[in-house]
């Protein structure tokens, strides 16, 4: 069995409850999954998948003779199935190719598809009951919509950050970035992170992916004192830092899920665009250790159609540090109890 996952962190976290349903259905299959650097990266420790096949669209297996090499050594192998969890023709086009008589995915009218099998795609749905129902299609039982991760419990450079905090306070993660643009980001993570400090001695660490750099400084710098950082931890170091936290504050993008996927209870800041309230119901983590603060200014009802960068920055800014570090600080009480 072939599976073809593309995109960012949050993307292929939830399409791992569906290949857990596979696994548990058919524990001698061969299964092994396409993906991109960062798909590839983040799903390496995932004891379901049996090899895991890089496509980087942007690389040499993009195009040319790299592509059609890399086709080669799929049909070479004679999967008989394929699983594709995004929608998107290149995807298609790969299981297509690849030989599989069998290929699953969700329906689109926009255009002309490979699969032989199409499962309707509910715009705004719950994106882990989404990925198993493609699952379903294919007779498995699919109900458990857990995410689930398997973070470095062995790093070094976790271990020795975590050590190193002064305090006995909780640990708090805070991931100040994100794909959103900077004019609506939220900018209240440095005033979060002195607030829990002063209330509860929070020992707070903000992190962020390389490119992330120079937002991640620049927030903890205006934290008075200082706060740590750990900028460009490999996926499964960031999820061990996250689980070893008490608590996580930051935007909706994939760290969040990884909290989730590791069980630490949070808050996330979502920005304004319209549509934001399909985007929750799709996106955020169920149950009640996982807090959605929104701007009280609903896009949706908002007049103006194309506000300027700095009216989308005064939305996103009106969303109350206090009300974020109240909302922590009863997941932690609760956490105590």
């Amino acid at each position: 069995m072939l599976l073809l996952r593309f995109g960012a962190i949050g993307n292929a976290l939830v399409a791992v409850p569906a290949i857990r349903a596979m696994r548990r259905a058919w524990p001698e299959a061969f299964m092994a999954l396409v993906g991109d650097p960062v798909t590839l990266e983040l799903l390496g420790p995932c004891p379901y998948i049996n090899e895991l096949i890089r496509y980087d669209h942007k690389g040499p297996e993009g195009f040319g003779r790299g592509y059609t090499r890399f086709i080669a050594g799929l049909r070479r192998r004679r999967f008989t199935h394929t699983v594709h969890f995004r929608r998107h023709l290149r995807s298609e086009l790969i299981g297509f190719f690849s030989g599989a008589r069998v290929r699953v995915g969700f329906h689109t009218e926009a255009r002309l598809q490979f699969l032989t099998h199409k499962v309707e795609y509910e715009e705004g749905g719950n994106v882990i009951e989404q990925s198993l129902k493609l699952a379903r299609a294919l007779g498995v039982m699919a109900d458990d919509r857990a995410l689930e991760y398997w973070p470095d419990r062995g790093s070094a450079r976790v271990g020795e950050l975590v050590a190193g905090l002064p305090g006995a306070g909780p640990l708090v993660v805070i991931h100040a970035a994100g794909a959103t643009q900077r004019e609506r980001l939220w900018g209240g993570f440095a005033e979060l992170a002195m607030v829990l400090r002063e209330r509860t001695g929070a020992r707070v660490v903000m992190i962020g992916a390389e490119a992330e750099r120079a937002m991640i400084t620049e927030t903890a710098a205006a934290t008075r004192p200082a706060a740590s950082t750990a900028i460009g931890l490999k996926l499964p170091e960031a999820a061990e830092l996250i689980r070893r936290a008490d608590l996580f504050a930051g935007t909706d993008s994939g760290p969040a899920h990884l909290a989730d996927a590791v069980g630490t209870p949070g808050a996330i800041i979502y920005a304004p665009h319209r549509g934001l309230k399909k985007q929750i119901r799709k996106w955020k983590p169920e149950g009640e250790n996982y807090l959605a603060f929104t701007p009280p200014r609903d896009c949706d009802g908002c007049a103006d159609h194309a506000c300027a960068p700095e009216k989308q920055k005064e939305c996103a800014d009106a969303i109350a540090v206090e009300e974020v570090a109240a909302g922590l600080e009863k997941l932690y009480a609760l956490k105590l109890k």
